[in-house]
């Protein structure tokens, strides 16, 4: 199947290791604004390095090569709709569940270890929800 161009993002990174069928790349994830012709004069322009686990069956690369790693876009909103769109919804429910029930400081506490327990979730079950993140990689 053919994707259209814009269904993919892109990551330009050098290859960390390779563990097996595993490669880790370091990629330099950076804000929209980083791009900008004027983010040297802005504060708000940040970056940071991120390591990727890629599953490749053969291997042909080594550490240090260049390489482009590719997600879809359909990944990156399924990301941001399990770590921060569902869990700020359901915290604003346990926030106005926990108020009725017994005021702020409940409907605070409600909301705060509403989101421990997500987060704890998530952290357990990552390795079947990385399942779902799959990247390819190819040498620049």
């Amino acid at each position: 199947m053919i994707r259209d161009v814009t269904e993919i993002i892109h990551h330009k990174g050098v290859v960390e290791r390779i563990d097996g069928d595993k490669c880790y790349v370091r990629i330099l994830q950076h804000s929209a604004c980083a791009d900008c012709a004027a983010h040297k004069l802005c504060n708000s322009s940040e970056s940071k390095e991120k390591i990727i686990e890629v599953l490749q069956e053969r291997c042909e690369l080594q550490a240090g090569d260049a390489v482009i790693v590719e997600g879809t876009v359909t990944q990156g909103l399924r990301a941001v709709y399990i770590c921060y769109l569902l869990p700020l919804l359901v915290m604003i429910l346990f926030l106005l569940i926990g108020e009725w029930v017994g005021g702020d400081f409940v409907g605070i506490a409600f909301s705060l270890l509403f989101l421990a327990f997500y987060y704890m979730i998530l952290y357990l079950n990552k390795r079947r929800i990385g399942q779902h993140f799959v990247f390819s990689v190819s040498k620049i």
